[in-house]
């Protein structure tokens, strides 16, 4: 249909002109009559009609294609979060000490970056400090702790630069994964399963174990709990695997794999934090169960949920109604499950191993919420702040930078504080022809504390913007006091400035599409 609909449209577009012309004709070779004269104008008003109406086609959605894709799997670890799009990209954000965030180094990020590499990927896993991709051919990406080691003697960023995501090469035909931050479980695209986990030799170098987990099939989804594996199949058993040999110390061998042992049957969902264990009946409703026992509990309040994800100490739970749901179960014992203000419409959730949950409403809009410290880095805000109620913020787009027709890309985070651009001096400034200068400025109060502060001037041709950090601070322009405010921010140890208004105070043409994250500068 919606070939057809473009087909429509070309037809239109090219062939009216002929169309006019060969009515034309026909008018003008048959002889008067005010029938034939008539049908002359109607004629015409049919092709002005047909214009009309052709200007308004669909078009196969063709006006949305500047609409921004929507997120397909998100993940998260400690204080950071991974997502998978639509279009394959992925893209990282938070916490970034061990190269997590998969953008090649350790500079923390409150912006979410594109990683370079990856295409084609369908789900997201993390744990800790590490991440993973899945991709449509069956492929599996790692990185983070004990994948992404440093790269020596970069010349920008010698002491920060880190590897970026590599294929894991044991794992073929993989439908989707598990992690526990130091191993994983795939589970392949035929219900079998397999085990890998990093380790060193003797030489202390790494090396990859993969371990095929005998006796398991018609797997659906998998997860890591402690030295066991919860295996829950395609017709709702959930089961339990030992995978971890206490007495090395050590992950098991093919050898050392018994068969998994049957723990309840018509599950739906799992879902665990450490060494809790909730399931999500096809009833819809939610138990916690306890494996040593086989104990189920049910939890009151959450009736006729549709998907059930966890944090660190928490549970979180889509209602059918499209509400989300959590409970702090470690909060004693009369913490109840309480629904969470603000997030409605909701279509899907996902969960971390920090403090922090990610939600898709129906409109494709990409939520977070999250509290504690740095609670805004996890969060990929795009702002800093620490809270210890939870707040619920849009993640950011990606952002992708073009100064004078050039891409730009640079090392250290940017930032977005009250929907507006902040970025360091290291970033777009060189690029867009501009000099920074920097000088202490006395204060004009000799009681005023502290008694000087750091003036920044950018200067563009005859134009100059300078943002003293004073108290307050201020804004001139050609030496001209602004009304604008003079906010500089400090993100990952890096002083950022408000892009926006220097490029505005310099007469620089900035375009901001906020919907796909691409910023246009044209100096």
């Amino acid at each position: 249909m919606v070939k057809l609909l473009h087909i429509c449209r070309l037809f239109y577009i090219f062939d009216t002109q002929y169309m006019v012309l060969w009515l034309g004709r026909i008018s003008d070779s048959i002889e008067g009559g005010s029938w034939m004269k008539r049908r002359d104008i109607f004629g015409k008003w049919f092709i002005i009609a047909f214009l009309a109406i052709g200007s308004l086609w669909p078009g196969g959605h063709e006006v949305k294609a500047d609409s921004p894709v929507h997120v397909v799997s998100a993940a998260g670890g400690d204080l950071f979060g991974v997502a998978a799009w639509s279009d394959g990209s992925v893209t990282g954000w938070g916490y970034n000490k061990f190269g997590q965030v998969g953008d090649g180094t350790g500079i923390h990020q409150y912006v979410p970056k594109k990683i370079a590499g990856l295409a084609h990927v369908t789900q997201v896993a993390a744990a800790q400090s590490t991440s993973y991709a899945v991709t449509a051919e069956g492929e599996v990406w790692a990185w983070g702790e004990g994948y992404s080691g440093y790269v020596n003697d970069d010349p920008v960023l010698p002491y920060q630069k880190r590897e970026l995501p590599s294929k894991l090469e044991g794992l073929r035909d993989v439908a989707s994964i598990s992690t526990n931050g130091s191993a994983g479980i795939a589970v392949h695209k035929d219900g079998t399963a397999t085990l890998w986990h990093v380790f060193y030799d003797s030489d202390y170098k790494k090396q990859m174990k993969y371990v095929s987990l005998k006796g398991v099939t018609g797997i659906k989804e998998v997860h890591i709990m402690g030295s066991k594996a919860l295996l829950l199949d395609q017709d709702g058993k959930l089961s339990s695997l030992n995978i971890y040999n206490d007495f090395y110390g050590r992950y098991r061998t093919v050898n050392e794999i018994k068969a998994p042992e049957i723990l309840i049957s018509e599950i739906s969902r799992v879902a665990i934090s450490w060494r809790d264990i909730f399931v999500l009946r096809k009833d819809g409703a939610v138990l916690q169960l306890n494996e040593k026992n086989q104990k189920l509990t049910a939890i009151s309040g959450l009736k006729e949920i549709s998907d059930i994800q966890t944090g660190y100490n928490r549970l979180y739970a889509l209602k059918q109604d499209g509400t989300v749901w959590q409970w702090n179960y470690n909060s004693g014992s009369k913490a109840k499950p309480f629904q969470i203000k603000g997030l409605t419409g909701i279509s899907a959730i996902w969960g971390t191993t920090g403090q922090t949950g990610f939600a898709l409403n129906k409109k494709g809009e990409f939520l977070a919420w999250s509290n504690g410290y740095n609670a805004g880095l996890a969060s990929g805000s795009g702002s800093e702040y620490n809270r210890s109620e939870a707040l619920i913020t849009p993640v950011q787009q990606a952002l992708s930078w073009k100064v004078n027709g050039e891409d730009i890309s640079f090392y250290a985070t940017s930032g977005v504080v009250d929907n507006q651009l902040y970025v360091p001096y290291t970033s777009v400034f060189e690029a867009m022809g501009i000099t920074i200068t920097r000088k202490e400025v006395k204060a004009n109060d000799p009681k005023a504390v502290p008694r000087s502060y750091t003036e920044w001037s950018f200067t563009y041709g005859s134009r100059t913007v300078s943002i003293n950090k004073g108290k307050p601070g201020e804004v001139y322009i050609n030496g001209k006091k602004s009304e604008a405010p003079a906010n500089i921010i400090s993100m990952s140890n890096s002083t950022l400035f408000p892009l926006e208004m220097i490029c505005e105070g310099l007469g620089i043409d900035l375009k901001w599409n906020k919907a796909t994250g691409e910023i246009v500068i044209q100096s």
